[in-house]
Parts: structure tokens; C-alpha cells; sequence
């Protein structure tokens, strides 16, 4: 923990602890009323891919009284009470909470609903399988540019599609069981997706004139995928491309001819018969892919 005169710095703006091994604030942290920004995490690199390889700090109560405050990551989600004071920090652009409870979702919402400037937004389950609770946001930031979720979804949240401002959303161990492409690929200013862990079904479709300004695409971990469908006229203005692990999936994408303006495509741990079919000397799906510069099997 920081010592306690921490609190004498009265005139301090900006405090970073990133990579430090301080896990705790003192509640003197309260006083700095100056302060603009707080950026504090450790980092375990040396474990596999987890929701806690990137973990917060814990605060104390009070930080309502932080109301300069513009960019706050990341912070634990240790009490309700310290959710709901959130809300007083109206100031803030970016935002990053972890080991959020689903019981607690319904406050955080009430306190994002009061962040009018907030432009980044990440929120951490307890757990991989923790569900996250979001759906109680009737008018989320207008201008949210990026999104990340962690955790368990029972389905997307409803006020996606209002943020028509939106540039990137990350849906990590989200385990849908609806294509969530449906209600992703409407947004007009999307220009980067990332599904890990995001979605159970067998089946996505983009549908034809969809994602009209995605430039990065990722599906990451889908194990049920078996599955994917690229209409005419979708995702024109593509550039990257990244499928796998999806052990389920045996083909090469349906209609992935139709992307004239990607530049790289990447597959990583697909099944042997897939990897085969893209071989340049005898894969019959190797046609499909060589108008792309970059392709990484």
C-alpha cells in the first residue's frame, strides 16, 4: 500500500502505479481533489490467458469526492457502495473496473448512466463464468468509442446499438447463445471486433451490407463454430482477419472471396483437414485465398 501522506499531495494530477505491485490505496487517496488521473495494475505474464492476467487495485470508499477525476483504471469492484460513488465522477473518459459481482451490475449501470464524456469502458467479472449483469442502462455514453466485456453474458446488452459512436468492442468468455453479429452489424462507426470465448453457437453470418466500416476482425475460441457465412457486399473495408482456436470448423469461410480489401488473414490451431485445404499446391480452398497478401495458417 502507498503510505498515508499520499494524502498531502493536494495539488497532484495524475498518479500511476502501473506495474508498481501496489494492490491497495490508503483512504487519504480521497483528499487529492486535483487529481486527473489514476492508472494503477499489475500484470502476470508468466500464466495462460485468464480474466485476472491483468488485475486492479483496491480503493477505499470516498472516491466520490474525486470529481476531477478523467481517467480511472483500473479499479476493483469491492463494494456496492464503491460502485454507487462512481457515479459522482461525471468528469471521466475512461474508465476500467474488475471483479465486478453480477449482484452489483444493476449499480454499475446507474453510475455509467451519469458519465456523459466517458469514451473507453471495461468491465471484469469475478470470474470467467460470472455472468455480467448490464442490461439496466437505458441511455448509455453517446461518446462511448470502446468497449471490452469480460465475463459471462446471458445475452447483449440492449443499449449496444445506441452507441453510434462506437469504434471498437472486445466480448471476451461471453458465451452467447444468439449471433451477436445481428445487432454488432448495424453500427455505423464500428471499425474493430474481437469474439473470444464470445459466442456457443455453431453458426455466424455478416450479413451483406453490414460492417460497412470494420477494418479488424477477430474470432477467437469459438469451440461450437462450425460454421461461417460472408455475403456479397459485407465488410468492405476489411483489413485483418484472425479465426481460431475454432476446432469445429472445417471449411474456410463461406463467400471469403468477397473480401477484396483484406490484407492479412490469419488462422491459428485449426483443425488438420482445414489447414490442408489451404495448401498452394493441392488445397481446394486455396483459390478462395490468394488475392489476400498475408496469409498466416
Amino acid at each position: 500500500m502507498l503510505p498515508k501522506s499520499i494524502g498531502k499531495l493536494l495539488n497532484l494530477e495524475t498518479l500511476d502505479l502501473k506495474r508498481s505491485l501496489v494492490s491497495e490505496l490508503p483512504a487519504e487517496i480521497s483528499g487529492l481533489l486535483k487529481l486527473r488521473y489514476l492508472v494503477a495494475y499489475n500484470e502476470d505474464r508468466d500464466t495462460k490467458f485468464n480474466i485476472d492476467i491483468r488485475r486492479g487495485i483496491k480503493i477505499p470508499n470516498g472516491i466520490r469526492h474525486l470529481e476531477s477525476l478523467q481517467k480511472l483504471y483500473e479499479i476493483e469492484a469491492t463494494s456496492a457502495t464503491l460502485i454507487t460513488e462512481l457515479g459522482s465522477l461525471s468528469q471521466l473518459r475512461k474508465l476500467t473496473i474488475s471483479k465486478l459481482k453480477k449482484e452489483n451490475g444493476m449499480d454499475l449501470c446507474s453510475a455509467i448512466q451519469k458519465m456523459s464524456h466517458l469514451r473507453s469502458l471495461e468491465i471484469k467479472a469475478t470470474s470467467e463464468e460470472e455472468v455480467l449483469n448490464l442490461q439496466s442502462l437505458p441511455s448509455p455514453p453517446l461518446l462511448l468509442q470502446t468497449l471490452s466485456l469480460h465475463g459471462r453474458l446471458e445475452k447483449l446488452p440492449e443499449w449496444i446499438p445506441k452507441l453510434k459512436s462506437i469504434v471498437r468492442i472486445v466480448l471476451t468468455w461471453s458465451k452467447l447463445m444468439e449471433d451477436p453479429l445481428k445487432v454488432l452489424q448495424a453500427l455505423p462507426n464500428l471499425m474493430s471486433l474481437e469474439l473470444c470465448d464470445g459466442y456457443g453457437g455453431e453458426q455466424l453470418h455478416i450479413e451483406g451490407r453490414s460492417f460497412q466500416k470494420l477494418k479488424e476482425l477477430s474470432f477467437l475460441n469459438l469451440g461450437g463454430l462450425n460454421r461461417l457465412l460472408i455475403d456479397e457486399s459485407a465488410l468492405p473495408l476489411l483489413e485483418e482477419l484472425q479465426i481460431g482456436p475454432c476446432p469445429q470448423l472445417k471449411e474456410v469461410p463461406t463467400g471469403i472471396h468477397h473480401l477484396k480489401s483484406l490484407k492479412k488473414l490469419k488462422f491459428t490451431e485449426m483443425p488438420t483437414e482445414f489447414v490442408h485445404s489451404l495448401q498452394p499446391d493441392e488445397g481446394p480452398d486455396f483459390g478462395k485465398v490468394k488475392h489476400i497478401p498475408s496469409v498466416l495458417i
